[in-house]
């Protein structure tokens, strides 16, 4: 594919709020409108958190009214649990915003499975993905991944190394407690100015959908 040379940031609100600040603050000191994904946890917790990201002029998406694991079996992901979850975020962050969320959403952790992209599009949504993972969710003390744990400085040469035209870069809202020490949003200046001296734009996820048609 061909396909100009920008990249989405995308900020994922899950459950608290550190870094919000930081991350507002870089945005509109660089100009660029970018794209949040809100989670009902975080609506239902933060109201006035939400009514920020509202009203600061980007775009917000869905991150579904709940934040767990689909591939847990205990739970029955069909296609009318997806369109229920969706239609609940939507009203939710309606009631605290008085705005209606873009038609963009994705699972929690990124899962997907044929449900879930046929839910999509009976609710007129478009699933949106990532192709690079930061790994700033990667705890220290879990020793499954704690060889995969890097310090922020080294998370932003990971994301300008793996970066390519129309990447989707998800940048993750609040804290793991415990095992990291600092966020990615801690280097968002040093990340953004990579991308710009690299000649790419950063720019909403519907305007990478929009470009690529």
């Amino acid at each position: 594919r061909i396909r100009p040379r920008e990249v989405a940031l995308v900020f994922n609100a899950i459950d608290t709020v550190e870094g919000l600040t930081t991350i507002l603050n870089a945005l509109k000191e660089y100009d660029l409108r970018c794209t949040f994904y809100i989670n009902g946890e975080f609506i239902r917790r933060h109201p006035g958190a939400v009514k920020e990201i509202a009203e600061s002029g980007h775009e917000v998406g869905s991150l579904f009214f709940s934040y767990f694991n689909m591939t847990d079996a205990s739970f029955q992901i069909d296609k009318d649990f997806i369109k229920q979850g969706l239609a609940r975020n939507e009203d939710d962050y309606y009631g605290i915003t008085g705005k209606e969320l873009s038609l963009i959403w994705h699972a929690p952790y990124y899962f997907t499975n044929s449900d879930i992209i046929g839910a999509s599009i009976e609710m007129n949504y478009t699933y949106t993905g990532r192709d690079v993972d930061p790994l700033d969710w990667v705890s220290s003390l879990d020793p499954t991944l704690s060889a995969f744990y890097m310090p922020s400085a080294a998370l932003v040469e990971r994301v300008l190394e793996l970066k390519k035209p129309g990447s989707i870069i998800p940048i993750r809202i609040g804290r793991l407690e415990p095992g990291r020490e600092d966020y990615l949003f801690h280097r968002l200046d040093s990340l953004i100015n990579g991308l710009i001296n690299l000649g790419y734009a950063i720019v909403p996820v519907t305007d990478l959908i929009d470009h690529a048609r």
